[in-house]
């Protein structure tokens, strides 16, 4: 989800440095191979970390834009990442990550990316985010590197129970899941013409 996040920031700054108009725009934003997202959890037992598929990933999203001053704003930035992309590193805690998402019901997690503003050298993106049909929205830093081809990575923090979740407690109560978790994303992107 943050490899997501981390992508709409990157767009958005290379945007920025292309020097685009104001009036709307539109480009397609190429995912590469060797871009990376996962999660991490935290149990009072022992850490997780939940990795998604990259072969999953969509390899190119369509985007509309625009400029106002230090902020751009977009349209239609959307990714959907599949709930049961995501490896938690077996088949029992997979299970368990799936139920907790309620996949059965809301099989995607939904990516927005609404705007970015450049302030004093860094770059911040809001980002609309849908996890088991709750919808929430973040800011968050992005760091970018490159020009047409690009980088873009960060880490998203945020809490499950704020999209109506409860974190998991298992055997009888022993081993309990906190409710933060981190979103990492380094994503390799490219412009395309």
């Amino acid at each position: 989800m943050e490899m997501v996040f981390r992508f709409w920031f990157l767009m958005i700054t290379v945007l920025f440095r292309t020097g685009l108009p104001s009036p709307e725009e539109a480009c397609t934003i190429e995912i590469k191979q060797g871009s990376e997202l996962y999660l991490k959890g935290y149990a009072n037992i022992r850490d997780f970390n939940c990795a998604y598929n990259p072969r999953l990933l969509e390899r190119s999203v369509p985007v509309t834009f625009r400029s106002e001053g230090r902020r751009t704003v977009f349209g239609n930035a959307v990714i959907r990442l599949d709930n049961r992309g995501f490896n938690c590193g077996g088949k029992g805690i997979n299970k368990d990550f799936y139920e907790l998402l309620q996949t059965g019901t809301y099989p995607h997690i939904r990516l927005e990316l609404k705007e970015t503003v450049k302030e004093a050298g860094e770059v911040k993106a809001l980002i609309s985010m849908a996890i088991a049909g709750v919808r929430r929205e973040y800011t968050i830093p992005v760091d970018l590197t490159g020009g047409k081809s690009f980088r873009c990575s960060g880490t998203l923090r945020l809490n499950i129970n704020d999209f109506g979740l409860e974190p998991p407690k298992k055997m009888l109560g022993l081993i309990v899941v906190r409710e933060d978790i981190e979103i990492y994303f380094d994503l390799d992107l490219r412009v395309e013409d």
